[in-house]
């Protein structure tokens, strides 16, 4: 009687100890155990984030740091360029010392980066590759995006949703972006009249927008004709007289970090006079990131072409 009380006991013991673990065991595992996934980016590469979901998160692009913040990531983000002016908090953080500057757009800075023992690096463009392979030699994962046209950039928006456990979030603004494009489409895709844009990229050399790049569909989707659309490259060098002789209705010129010419300026070109927007006014100034940048704020871009070329339709 005695022994089966005793084993009675030994079994309860071991019940009881069984239970603790079973409760205790995953809490162990879930804080000790790091989870991997690999996303694809654009370069059709396989990126493993080895701690993921990652908490330490660089930005060496612009476009990047809007869609990173738009996605809530704020508290994640460690470091950016001194070019990743929005939204304001950015600026904001940098100053309070939560984000550090690592360099410049085309130079970022890969020791300070590397230092920054990020989970992942946002990078974009072509003219970061150099980076992207320093980074990648030193065993940082990066995912290089390089969007080349709207869909394109609701694409991005997804990927990096899915690479922070942003998904959700990603999927509702990608939402609210097609929502707001479908609107502009709808009042501009049966327009009879499609005036001719030109848009200028740079004043020296003259620089245009050519096939193949999202300006170019922003300003078709906005109810215009680009008068470059048949260039060979993405960004073409223009001649004054190659501008002049295709007689733009409407002129459109950046304000932004990259800076310009005012519109003044351009009605004094030798010739200009003659062209249909120097002579009706049509010259507009535009923030340049709101078109340059492929990141959210690219509806923005769109709403303030297609009230420029076509103001009739949005009174």
């Amino acid at each position: 009687m005695r022994k089966t009380i005793t084993a009675l006991l030994s079994i309860l013991a071991m019940i009881v100890i069984i239970s603790i673990a079973v409760t205790l065991f995953p809490t162990l595992t879930t804080t000790t155990q790091k989870t991997i996934i690999t996303v694809v980016d654009d370069r059709g590469k396989a990126v493993a984030i080895t701690s993921y979901p990652p908490q330490r998160i660089v930005s060496i692009a612009p476009a990047n740091t809007e869609i990173l913040f738009a996605l809530g990531l704020d508290n994640r983000i460690v470091g950016v360029t001194r070019f990743c002016d929005y939204p304001p908090k950015v600026k904001t953080m940098v100053k309070e010392g939560k984000i550090t500057i690592i360099g410049g757009f085309s130079d970022p800075n890969i020791e300070k980066i590397v230092a920054l023992k990020p989970d992942v690096v946002f990078a974009m463009h072509t003219l970061q590759l150099k980076a992207v392979e320093s980074l990648e030699n030193r065993g940082v994962s990066v995912i290089f995006l390089d969007p080349k046209s709207v869909q394109d950039i609701l694409d991005d928006i997804l990927l990096v949703g899915r690479a922070t456990d942003k998904e959700a979030e990603a999927k509702k603004l990608v939402e609210e972006m097609k929502q707001r494009i479908s609107y502009i489409v709808s009042k501009t895709q049966n327009v009879k009249y499609r005036p001719k844009v030109y848009y200028e990229v740079w004043h020296d050399p003259l620089m245009s927008i050519g096939p193949g790049t999202w300006i170019n569909e922003l300003i078709e989707l906005a109810g215009g004709t680009n008068i470059f659309s048949d260039a060979k490259t993405k960004y073409p060098k223009v001649s004054s007289e190659a501008v002049i002789e295709r007689n733009p209705e409407i002129i459109i010129i950046k304000v932004g970090y990259m800076g310009g010419v005012a519109k003044e300026e351009i009605a004094k070109r030798p010739g200009w006079n003659i062209i249909d927007a120097v002579k009706n006014g049509r010259i507009y100034e535009v923030d340049e990131n709101i078109l340059i940048r492929p990141g959210p704020r690219i509806v923005e871009g769109l709403e303030t072409l297609a009230k420029i070329i076509h103001p009739e339709l949005f009174t």
